[in-house]
């Protein structure tokens, strides 16, 4: 593994992280990668009123250079903006007064309910579940396009309740080609977030490898890869198993992110 860069991680300066910048760093090291992008938290407004999804990006990245001088490894500045309707301005003038390698988009809350609380299941069905997630991904990546990688697209699917713990592409082709257009069109980056695919709730959820391959049917080229680890034993979770399945899937090339600019590795 060791041209892989892990795209996705977050280090205590998240507060659902109490992992330090220097054990990822070197649990990186550990397993040859090449580097790792410490991607913290900002969810401006979440529900209830929970401000402690924020971060002061000098202090973060302060350190993160700090341990730079410490390693072979390349260690990239990062943010995970949780985007909702009524917070993408405050995101926007939050971005105005600081830069980063890599900037993730994701959705954690829907409609003003957080899925890992699993509120947002009841009385819905699958469908409609799902549904609605996608629907937002694509509302939102429209109305906020200062991203470089989409993250984790099924991050709806880590908490459902129902027997299909999966979201895949003949149920909702619609909603995906949409999203999935939208990132070609625009040289987004799609990406593969290893923490989806773990064993909760008496189920692992699967990728679906149909969604890989019609992205790349819509001209997509960068695909990420990110281990979502809050604890530096995840760093790098099941990259070798998804290197191959995207391989398999038509791409040549695995993609991060150094000043906001892509960068495509041969994998």
């Amino acid at each position: 593994m060791a041209r892989l860069i892990d795209t996705h991680t977050h280090s205590n300066f998240s507060p659902d992280s109490e992992m330090c910048i220097g054990d990822a760093m070197n649990a990186a090291a550990k397993l040859g990668l090449s580097g790792i992008a410490f991607t913290d938290h900002l969810d401006l407004k979440a529900p209830g009123g929970d401000t402690r999804f924020a971060f002061d990006p000098l202090l973060q990245q302060s350190e993160i250079i700090k341990h730079r001088d410490k390693t072979d490894v390349k260690l990239f500045t990062g943010i995970e903006l949780g985007l909702q309707p009524e917070n993408l301005s405050d995101i926007r003038s939050f971005l105005t007064s600081c830069t980063f390698d890599t900037v993730i988009a994701s959705i954690h809350f829907v409609d003003g309910v957080d899925p890992y609380q699993r509120q947002y299941y009841v009385e819905k069905t699958e469908k409609r579940a799902y549904g609605r997630y996608l629907e937002l991904i694509y509302e939102m990546i429209t109305a906020f396009p200062d991203f470089d990688i989409l993250g984790h697209y099924d991050y709806i699917a880590r908490y459902a309740p129902y027997k299909t713990r999966s979201i895949l592409y003949k149920d909702f082709p619609d909603h995906l080609d949409l999203i999935l257009g939208y990132l070609s069109a625009n040289g987004k980056a799609l990406e593969i977030n290893t923490n989806t695919y773990r064993f909760r709730n008496g189920d692992t959820p699967v990728l679906d490898h149909n969604i890989l391959k019609r992205f790349r049917e819509l001209g997509g080229e960068f695909i990420s890869i990110g281990s979502d680890a809050h604890a530096y034993d995840r760093v790098g979770e099941q990259f070798e198993f998804y290197i191959n399945l995207i391989e398999s899937c038509g791409f040549r090339y695995i993609t991060h992110f150094d000043q906001r600019r892509a960068v495509p590795q041969k994998v």
